[in-house]
């Protein structure tokens, strides 16, 4: 099993809040202008942040087989 460097795992958190922090203001954004997203619109920017999100997750850095399988199912999902 491969091990997390602090670093590595330090940097894959701040992307994760990243992703988040952006969502949330693309989210305010089309809040304040009283534009609401339809449910297609809303179900897209969910399914991209998440996926976003997945991709940056430091568990996958362990090199754990199921872990692994379930990313992949997961990411085929989204």
């Amino acid at each position: 099993m491969a091990s997390l460097i602090f670093d590595e795992t330090f940097n894959d958190l701040v992307a994760i809040n990243k992703i988040v922090i952006d969502s949330l203001h693309e989210l305010g954004k089309v809040r304040c202008k009283n534009n609401p997203l339809t449910e297609e619109d809303l179900r897209k920017h969910v399914l991209a942040t998440s996926k976003a999100i997945l991709s940056r997750l430091p568990c996958l850095r362990l090199g754990d087989a199921v872990i692994e399988e379930m990313n992949s199912k997961y990411s085929n999902l989204l």
